[in-house]
């Protein structure tokens, strides 16, 4: 019926404190329709119910499988048990259901990210079974098992020695990361537990076949839009009731370094794609969000410019050098 019922009716030897929360976090109450967060909150009094109409049962005053089960209900009474507080945060959720389970079961922590991932990253933790060794990729995902450490020789005196391991997690597996301490110096501080990342490294595969990544450099996911947006697209009807002149209107008080690009879908169905040689616009929040406001939020483009990993081969390998 519910997490009281179920606490009355299971005895506690089996199934402790620690196994109820167990279940909570995997989602196996999730039939009773209550929240997790709610059930957590009142697991210990939900136990302590339990304990006590055991003890009644157990001193002959009920009947575990009679009188409990035919005993009435007040309306509302199950509702009124519970307090009202928010569900967990989505992360929050799934990580504990990665903490009891192994693994996320009614959603992944990046699926909100994949379209940005998607953009930016060459290659995912599957396809990079592919890549060769020594070849630099982009890859996205959620930073994981850090463990900072000192290198033992510097190549100076006063160079930096501390450096990163980490695990990156994608939708598709994870891979082992390192940072030396020249690169950490820089971009060090954006490795954190569950941080959103996309790396820019070098695959290392010498200690066999399953590779490892070298990373050179760190982006937070609004650093990537920012550094590799080159425009806007806008996409006007023809006809459209906006036109020409107040688009300038708008774009003309936020001039910048990036392109303006105009798609003007025509009555026929064509579509005439023109760049403004003219107009050059900085691409603050504030602009898009005008346009949007103006055109309609799907007649707004960001134009992105995917980032293409170097040709050259780096030196650097994942096991530390000199």
């Amino acid at each position: 019926k519910d997490l009281f019922d179920f606490c009355e009716r299971v005895e506690t030897s089996a199934c402790n404190r620690t196994a109820i929360e167990t279940l909570i976090k995997a989602g196996a109450f999730d039939a009773f329709g209550a929240r997790r967060s709610q059930l957590s909150a009142v697991l210990d009094k939900a136990l302590q119910s339990g304990a006590k109409k055991q003890a009644d049962l157990k001193a002959g005053q009920k009947s575990l499988f009679g009188d409990l089960e035919d005993e009435p209900v007040a309306p509302g009474a199950k509702d009124a048990s519970l307090p009202d507080i928010p569900e967990w945060e989505e992360r929050e959720r799934l990580g504990y259901e990665k903490e009891v389970l192994g693994y996320y079961l009614s959603s992944h922590p990046l699926a909100q990210y994949e379209r940005q991932l998607s953009t930016f990253c060459s290659h995912t933790t599957g396809s990079v079974k592919g890549v060769k060794d020594r070849e630099e990729v982009y890859l996205g995902g959620m930073v994981a098992s850090i463990k900072h450490a000192h290198v033992k020789k510097v190549r100076e005196p006063g160079a930096p020695t501390r450096y990163v391991m980490f695990d990156l997690e994608d939708m598709e597996g994870a891979i082992r990361c390192i940072q030396w301490p020249t690169e950490f110096a820089v971009s060090g501080s954006l490795i954190q537990a569950d941080a959103i990342l996309v790396l820019r490294g070098v695959l290392d595969r010498r200690g066999g076949d399953e590779a490892n990544l070298v990373v050179n450099e760190v982006f937070q996911l609004a650093d990537l839009e920012q550094k590799f947006t080159t425009g806007i697209r806008i996409v006007l009807d023809e006809g459209h009731q906006v036109g020409l002149r107040e688009i300038h209107e708008v774009v003309r008080g936020y001039p910048g370094d990036r392109a303006l690009h105009l798609v003007m879908r025509l009555a026929d169905g064509r579509q005439v794609e023109v760049r403004s040689n003219r107009i050059r616009i900085d691409l603050q929040d504030e602009l898009i969000e005008r346009l949007r406001e103006l055109l309609g939020h799907g007649n707004v483009h960001m134009i992105i410019e995917r980032p293409k990993p170097s040709k050259e081969t780096p030196q650097r390998t994942f096991q530390r050098r000199g």
